[in-house]
This record gives structure tokens, sequence and C-alpha cells, in this order.
């Protein structure tokens, strides 16, 4: 409500739609004597898709902007929009939403070191990953068009409405050079953390159904279909590693002389002389850190007879 209040756009109305979880009529009448608000709701739960339905019904605005209860707009935010919309050139238009993990009302100093959600409108990309934040997104009311959320879909609604505005009725969509709201993602629970916590998690089922819906178009080949590599990696693919080349023979280094030990080596050393054989009166035997019985000798080997009596 603190950002709706601050917009320097004057000209919209607001509606609130309470979902039966939280109370929020003591916010409301508090913001009464400066924005003109509509509650809307019941005390039964409602889901996300039911509620912005609801709220699409009484809009009685030429545009409508979506904003959830982790998003802040900034004071600009309805102005730039207003302004890219009224040439006519296009019928959706949204900004670059920063994306924040501490509650922040207000641009920082540096924004360059947080992340954002800033991707320029690709319709083909769009039916591969939801590239659009819908707190960032103001539209054309669609109440003439059969266009509305898809109360079904507990998770990727708004995905889905994206796609549908497109496809279904046409809309032509521009992205802003400039940043107008701001997106948190506190660590606390909610929707998005209770669905990661189970598998399949909802997300994966509800983009299973976007895929089927919205099937993308490839544009290398000009027809429709899932684009290759792109939305259905295979797995296995992302484990595999190019193999070891092996190393020749000769371009291995020779071992050192430990490895030697017990050992006949065979490898490509230049044949020694054989030793001659021992007298009968003489016994011979090699130190221990030579090869009993070795023929072919390592080169940093030097054989030391010993004598015994």
């Amino acid at each position: 409500m603190r950002s709706l209040a601050r917009q320097t756009y004057r000209h919209f109305e607001v509606i609130v739609v309470r979902d039966g979880r939280t109370p929020v009529d003591q916010v409301v009448t508090g913001w009464q004597h400066e924005l003109p608000i509509t509650l809307l709701g019941t005390d039964q739960p409602l889901r996300v898709s039911h509620a912005r339905n609801l709220a699409l019904s009484h809009a009685r605005g030429e545009h409508v902007a979506l904003l959830d209860d982790d998003d802040v707009f900034l004071p600009h935010h309805l102005a730039d929009a207003a302004d890219a919309l009224r040439d006519g050139q296009a019928d959706a238009v949204y900004g670059q939403a920063l994306v924040s993990h501490t509650w922040i009302e207000a641009l920082p100093r540096t924004p360059h070191g947080l992340p954002r959600k800033d991707c320029p409108f690709d319709a083909v990309f769009l039916a591969v990953a939801n590239t659009i934040h819908t707190g960032s997104l103001v539209i054309r009311n669609p109440a003439s068009t059969p266009v509305r959320f898809d109360e079904t879909m507990t998770h990727c609604g708004d995905w889905d409405f994206l796609l549908a505005l497109h496809h279904t009725a046409g809309y032509r969509f521009n992205r802003l050079n400039t940043i107008t709201c701001i997106y948190h993602q506190l660590p606390r629970p909610g929707a998005v953390t209770s669905a990661y916590q189970r598998s399949p998690t909802p997300f994966s089922r509800a983009q299973t159904t976007v895929y089927q819906r919205w099937p993308a178009q490839d544009r290398r080949e000009g027809v429709s279909g899932v684009v290759p590599g792109v939305r259905r990696p295979d797995r296995r693919a992302r484990r595999r590693r190019p193999a070891r080349r092996p190393t020749p023979v000769g371009a291995r280094r020779p071992r050192p002389p430990c490895h030697v030990h017990r050992r006949t080596r065979t490898g490509p050393y230049p044949p020694r002389p054989a030793a001659p054989a021992p007298g009968p009166a003489e016994r011979r035997e090699l130190s221990r850190a030579d090869c009993p019985g070795a023929v072919r000798r390592h080169p940093c080997h030097e054989l030391t007879p010993r004598t015994t009596g």
C-alpha cells in the first residue's frame, strides 16, 4: 500500500482481494484516506488465480497492474507504463524487476550488485520459461477478451496467463529499459517454499501442463513442437563425460626404482649385457634394492655384487 501511495501517476483505483487467511480489514481502513480502495473476498480461502479473476471482474480502468504482497512498486512504475501504452504500439508492458533477499522499498545506491528479472520479449522463449515477472507487468484490461487465469492451476498460473494473452488475445508485449519494481525472495515459509519440499514438485507438474497447452515453435525448422535440447534435456546426457584418451606407451614417464622392485621389466629400455655367471667357489647375491633374477634392469639401477664367506 505504501508503494501505491508513492506513485507519481495518480489516476488509478486499488482492488484488494482477501484470500480468507490473513485479515486485512485494518490495513485497508488505514489507507482509505489516501487511496480509493475496494475490498473483495470472502472468509473462505481463495487460490491466487481465483482472487485475480475476481479482481479483474471488478476492474474499471483501461489498464491493469498486478501487485502481490512480496512486491513493491517504485514511484515511477505506473507512470512509465502509462507512457508506453499511450501510443498504442503495445498491449502489455513490463519493466525490470530487482530481486532482493531483504525487505527494501527503494533502489539501493548500487543496484547492479543484485539480481534482476530482465529479459527482452521473445515469444518462443516465453513458451520455454517464464521470463516476465508478474509484478512488473501492466496490461490492457482483458475484460473484452476470453483470457482469464486458469483456476485449476495452483502454480505457474501467471505464466499460462501471459501465453494466453499473447496467443489467444493477440497482445503485443514491450519491455521497458528501467527498473520499475522490487521482488522480495525472503527466507520465510510460503507457497513456493512448501512446494519445493515435495517430489515431484507442483511446479514440475504445472510446467508439463503449460508445455502441452502451448507448444513452442522451433524457428530453425518452422514447425510446432518442443524446442530440442531446451525443454527436456536428457539427464543421462548431462552425466556423460568425454572418455579419457589413452596415453601412448612411449609417452609414459619411467617409473621410479621402487616400482621396479621384485618385477621383471620388459619395458622400452635398452638391453644390458648379461652379467657373468658366478663361479663355484664364490657366492654372489644382489642387494635388496635390486630385483632378484632380473634380466633387463632399470637404467638407474646398478648391480653391486656382494661376496659372502
